[in-house]
């Protein structure tokens, strides 16, 4: 019996695609939906979207639908707006965006703030603030989910492997949780699911430096999730 996966065709901004977990993101979802990279430089954007557009067209036949813009450009008319930057420069690039977001956008944090120490990773949420994606939502008047954080980056962007991992997510509004679910549902092979509202935002975030401390503790690459 053939399965068909259903989703809706979107416009999706990833603000900060310029680094790897953006071109990884940008080279699944440009398969299946329009995509505007976002930098603080429009002709940075334009650049990687550009390369992006040809890797895509190269490694499977198909012509994607990728463009670049500055930040506040990339996000107008967004159905999704993922904040792919490093967690140093997160708040600061939402409080800069803060009112580019247009009405029924939903912004995702795939943000992960943590820090190195001579005994691996340790989870570091900012000041006040029990998670980064708590933090964000903030500074914003659109639904925030956070997911994405557990995907490595390397695997995503190579479209020769087809890896099959889950993406847990949070979020508190249940349209927003429903629109972004679909949105992973769009990559094949990635399943999400849905851990609590944003109280909880955490628990994900801090998934990460302990699948990179597995990782580097016991010479392992490119870990990630599957409940089973």
């Amino acid at each position: 019996m053939c399965s068909f996966r259903v989703f809706i065709i979107m416009k999706i901004a990833v603000v900060g695609g310029t680094g790897d977990l953006g071109e990884g993101l940008i080279k699944r979802l440009c398969l299946n939906h329009q995509v505007v990279v976002g930098s603080r430089i429009k002709e940075k954007a334009q650049s990687i979207a550009s390369e992006l557009s040809a890797k895509v067209k190269e490694e499977t036949g198909i012509e994607p639908n990728v463009s670049g813009e500055a930040n506040p450009e990339a996000v107008k008319g967004s159905d999704v707006a993922i904040l792919a930057v490093p967690s140093e420069y997160a708040l600061q690039t939402v409080l800069s965006l803060s009112g580019e977001f247009p009405a029924g956008c939903v912004l995702v944090s795939p943000v992960v703030p943590m820090v190195k120490t001579e005994d691996g990773f340790l989870y570091s949420p900012p000041d006040g603030h029990h998670s980064m994606a708590e933090a964000i939502a903030e500074q914003v008047n659109v639904p925030v989910v956070a997911a994405f954080h557990t995907l490595p980056a390397k695997k995503l962007a190579d479209l020769k492997l087809q890896p099959e991992f889950d993406v847990p997510l949070v979020g508190d509004s249940e349209e927003a949780v429903r629109r972004v679910s679909s949105l992973i549902e769009s990559i094949p092979r990635l399943r999400p699911l849905y851990v609590g509202s944003l109280r909880t935002a955490q628990l994900v975030e801090s998934l990460t430096p302990l699948i990179l401390n597995v990782s580097a503790k016991n010479r392992l690459r490119n870990l990630s999730l599957k409940f089973v």
